[in-house]
């Protein structure tokens, strides 16, 4: 057993997005230092106006991608959280990580696949912090996170149950269409150590988990209802490792 991991996308995202940050901040300068080199008299109320739209113009771009940095480095952070957790499992369960996935048009990937005779279960990694709200049921849940000057902020995340039911669903169609109808289990867990959690969950197939020592208790005492043979292992680690 090992681990398999593919290719991650963010990481090439992210080195993008730093260079993006870069030409757009200091790009409002460069255009300062170039009107002031170049104005006159006749030209000059054409050229602020034109100079000052393309700051704007830079500035809105700039906060945008630090936005979408943010997000994709607190994913990565995630992801480096749950590596870490892969290798204690290594030796017990065949596990794939950043699991691409599609069955007619629709289309996941998954952040953590463990695949032994006790089962194929499906890891989520959230790296949200503050407090989350919500239920099973909810289309988002609630962030809200306090700062040390006082400030609360509430935001909506997207109910990460619900991702993971749809990559059970893709899953069990990948299987199914290579003879495989197996039971599919699936938890979200949090990283962060900053979260705190408040949901209400009361449905089955509803595993939530905050923190390593969680999530490891979690796999440890996973139980399906019905285990897999060697063979079946086998020959889905086989289709797995295709899809890879």
């Amino acid at each position: 057993m090992k681990i398999h991991k593919a290719k991650n996308k963010n990481k090439r995202s992210v080195g993008l997005i730093f260079v993006l940050q870069v030409v757009f901040g200091t790009l409002p300068a460069v255009l300062l230092v170039i009107f002031a080199m170049n104005v006159d008299d006749s030209n000059m109320l054409v050229g602020g106006y034109i100079s000052a739209a393309a700051i704007i113009l830079c500035g809105f771009a700039y906060t945008i991608l630090g936005r979408k940095y943010n997000i994709l480095i607190s994913g990565l952070k995630g992801e480096r959280a749950l590596y870490k957790i892969a290798k204690k499992f290594k030796n017990k369960y065949h596990i794939f990580l950043n699991v691409p996935i599609r069955y007619k048009h629709n289309r996941s990937e998954i952040d953590m696949l463990m695949v032994s005779e006790n089962g194929v279960l499906i890891v989520e990694v959230k790296n949200h912090s503050g407090m989350i709200c919500g239920s099973e049921k909810d289309e988002h849940w609630i962030q809200t996170k306090h700062y040390r000057d006082g400030k609360v902020t509430e935001s909506e995340v997207h109910n990460p149950l619900r991702q993971l039911a749809r990559q059970r669903d893709i899953l069990k169609h990948i299987l199914r269409a290579e003879g495989h109808d197996v039971w599919l289990d699936g938890v979200v867990f949090f990283s962060n150590p900053f979260v705190k959690l408040s949901l209400n969950l009361v449905g089955d197939n509803t595993f939530v988990v905050s923190g390593e020592q969680e999530l490891i208790r979690f796999i440890d005492e996973y139980k399906p209802p019905k285990r897999l043979s060697e063979e079946d292992v086998d020959d889905i680690v086989e289709q797995l490792d295709r899809i890879m």
